[in-house]
């Protein structure tokens, strides 16, 4: 553990916290992409099976079962108890084209050929791309909640520090996971665009980040 995988996995829970504190006290879920929330309840399920079969330690434990809770009752809050403020038209993306070629790359590359290792491959593939319908719905309605790009800030954030703990891991323990950190990279660069809209308009005061219309 050093200090970039901490204060990823800190930056992580925040932004989940804050997305499900915005839908809890607002009893809404205008604005939130329910596929994408489905999709990393699906990463996460896919990734921490180990809990199953062997014990890391206490603080792995503990982050992998908040994060799966958090994840669900996500979930429920969208689509079964608000779920009439779920804007379903505006949530179009054809997640289908995410999860077979997902599916189909994490047989094809991994590190053994076992249920679990292509599991947790597949989660890791999948949670590179599991934040494309929730940008898709905002470039699609032109605009965001500054709440929603606090969320947004902190999970691109999470991922950025990720990359620094790859890094320095290379550095002081010679490891390089060759699957995590590329799917890392094209995860932070789906960001790229995000992160400067946040820096140059949402934290300059507005209410909401908008977007240009797609045409």
């Amino acid at each position: 553990m050093n200090i970039f995988r901490l204060l990823g996995d800190v930056s992580h829970l925040v932004a989940i916290i804050i997305l499900f504190l915005k839908i809890w006290r607002s009893k809404s879920c205008a604005g939130i992409s329910g596929k994408s929330q489905v999709l990393f309840a699906l990463v996460f399920t896919t990734r921490y099976l180990d809990l199953l079969t062997s014990f890391i330690s206490v603080y792995n434990t503990v982050m992998k079962i908040v994060f799966l809770s958090l994840a669900y009752a996500t979930v429920y809050l969208i689509y079964l108890r608000f779920r009439s403020t779920y804007d379903s038209d505006s949530d179009s993306f054809r997640v289908e084209f995410l999860l077979v070629p997902v599916a189909g790359l994490s047989f094809l590359e991994n590190y053994a050929f076992s249920p679990l290792e292509i599991l947790w491959t597949f989660s890791i593939y999948l949670e590179s791309v599991a934040i494309l319908p929730q940008l898709f719905m905002i470039t699609k309605t032109g605009e965001a909640e500054s709440i929603t790009t606090h969320y947004l800030f902190f999970l691109g954030l999470y991922r950025a520090l990720y990359l620094a703990n790859w890094v320095w891991r290379y550095h002081t323990e010679g490891f390089f996971d060759q699957i995590a950190v590329v799917s890392g990279v094209v995860q932070t660069i789906f960001y790229c665009d995000f992160f400067y809209l946040y820096f140059t308009k949402v934290l300059r005061g507005s209410g909401k980040m908008t977007l240009p219309m797609p045409v």
